[in-house]
């Protein structure tokens, strides 16, 4: 019997193709993207019946969103196989779609939309006006009756849509809009977020609750003790390889002073790439910072982060990396926020601890450093495991880097990773040996958990990979914002975590026909979230 991921595949490859075998060579167009889509249409605790399924065993329905060069489509693929389209439009090639999930209802807010749902948000290159700029406006289409029943129009391009019960969020170029689930009216925006050279323009995260997005400068009044731990610490290949680049950028730009002065045209680097380099140098923005909001408790209107602004729906606010950011992700339950910069050499996951009153009380535990590699590499795409227990990071190189992790931080092992559950941080051994009181009497007394030794101790002050927060103002925030703080326990023992396996897709994806359903060579793009 085939599996779940073998009977979409089979439809992909089989089905499909064979029975528009006929159709002309010159009709065929390439797939853009792909993405596997949770909403309530495959949701078990919405539908009873696919509930009544899930119990026997099997799995509800998958939905896949195909975008092509002229249109998009929405697939339901059952464990059969036998897929069913559920919504086509062809008006121009679609940059992001989302499938909105049914509002959080309250005795406040009704949902106009009630009729109409589920609804899908499509960002097209021409709007339903026609006379909007490309890639302007994000078009809400009803999956039950087929139209528009909404149309959201914007001055600058959008680059994402990403949505919740509780928001819709679109993703402009240094700018983030989010407008009520129920109404569609703009709730709160972001004008000071920053921006990344790609593939994520304005890289975002959102998870049941919070956003989380790439702050252009650091508040001291607003930073949450923690943050990110050794980012200075490269290996030689590392140093190696920037040394190169940094010789290279530096041969450049005297050899584009030199042809200026002598009048000829540079054979270098482009003329956008020295100025993008120019102006990283002079621009007073700080990379790295992350700040993530409470979009049930920010205030209407601009979210601004300033010294002379309260924290009112500001949950944290740290520096997570040296780079720019360009890609980020919640957990399922959204406590851990992973974020990765423009080097893609090391992923770092965070735990996040709030507190009520405000940012600057509130924790970020660097609990992991997931290192893929010493090369550079644009990340596409972070995704999480259900429990947790896995994080799958996708790059540019066509490479899906497995990494393991706990939910709860500490070093991956056979105990925490072949459990079909998620255990204990301590073992029942751990626990009867009295070992837990140990560590924290240990804890308490040389600042380290077990060793005794500076180097090798899994506290911050003595590992080397926390020499940063010593050496540095930006990271010394324990003193700054939260002297004597007696419900912030010591920052746990970072944890650098190599990839488990490397999955590479072994071949692209293939070519489809217009008028026909989706047909794609391999099953590699469906080891991640999106290709």
């Amino acid at each position: 019997e085939q599996s779940y991921m073998e009977s979409v595949v089979t439809f992909l490859q089989d089905v499909v193709p064979q029975a528009y075998s006929g159709t002309p060579p010159e009709e065929k167009e390439k797939i853009v993207w792909v993405r596997f889509e949770n909403a309530d249409l495959n949701d078990t605790s919405r539908n009873m019946e696919f509930h009544e399924i899930h119990s026997t065993g099997n799995e509800p329905p998958l939905l896949l969103l195909i975008g092509y060069s002229d249109g998009m489509q929405v697939w339901s693929i059952p464990i059969s196989g036998e897929a069913q389209e559920l919504f086509s439009v062809r008006h121009g090639p679609v940059r992001a779609a989302r499938i909105l999930p049914a509002p959080q209802i309250s005795a406040q807010k009704c949902d106009n939309f009630a009729e109409k749902r589920p609804l899908l948000g499509v960002c097209k290159s021409i709007g339903s006006s026609g006379t909007s700029p490309p890639y302007c406006c994000v078009d809400l289409y009803s999956l039950r009756t087929g139209e528009m029943v909404k149309s959201i129009q914007f001055k600058t391009p959008i680059y994402d849509l990403h949505c919740n019960k509780r928001i819709l969020v679109v993703v402009l170029q240094e700018k983030i809009a989010a407008f009520d689930s129920c109404t569609f009216t703009k709730k709160f925006f972001v004008t000071s977020c920053y921006p990344c050279p790609g593939p994520n323009m304005n890289p975002i995260a959102l998870g049941s609750r919070w956003l989380a997005y790439a702050e252009n400068k650091l508040i001291r009044c607003h930073q949450s003790r923690g943050g990110a731990c050794g980012d200075n610490i490269q290996s030689y290949t590392a140093t190696v390889i920037s040394a190169a680049k940094t010789i290279k950028t530096g041969l450049t730009m005297v050899g584009k002073v030199v042809t200026q002065l002598t009048g000829t045209l540079p054979s270098g680097a482009t003329e956008e790439e020295i100025l993008a380099h120019s102006n990283l140098r002079r621009s007073p923005l700080v990379p790295g910072i992350v700040t993530i909001i409470d979009a049930e408790t920010v205030a209407e209107g601009q979210v601004l982060v300033s010294e002379d602004s309260d924290s009112d729906g500001i949950v944290a606010h740290f520096p997570a990396h040296e780079k720019p950011i360009c890609c980020m992700a919640f957990n399922p339950s959204g406590m851990l926020l992973v974020t990765t910069d423009t080097l893609g050499h090391d992923f770092h996951v965070f735990q996040i601890l709030t507190h009520p009153w405000s940012s600057s009380q509130s924790a970020v535990h660097h609990l992991y450093t997931l290192h893929r590699g010493e090369t550079e590499a644009k990340v596409q795409d972070i995704s999480f495991s259900h429990d947790c227990r896995w994080v799958v990071v996708s790059t540019l190189r066509g490479t899906s880097h497995v990494f393991p992790i706990n939910p709860y931080g500490g070093q991956p092992c056979v105990r925490t990773h072949m459990s079909p559950r998620v255990v204990n941080r301590m073992s029942r051994f751990q626990k009867s040996a009295g070992l837990e009181e140990i560590e924290q009497e240990l804890t308490s007394k040389q600042g380290g958990r077990c060793s005794p030794v500076p180097g090798l101790s899994s506290s911050p002050s003595g590992s080397p990979l926390h020499g940063k927060l010593n050496s540095q103002d930006t990271y010394n925030n324990f003193t700054n914002n939260n002297p004597g703080n007696p419900r912030l326990l010591p920052l746990p023992s970072l944890t650098v975590v190599l990839p488990l396996a490397q999955i590479k897709q072994p071949m692209t994806l293939g070519t489809i026909t217009k008028r026909t359903g989706p047909y794609l060579f391999g099953a590699g793009c469906f080891s991640i979230k999106a290709p």
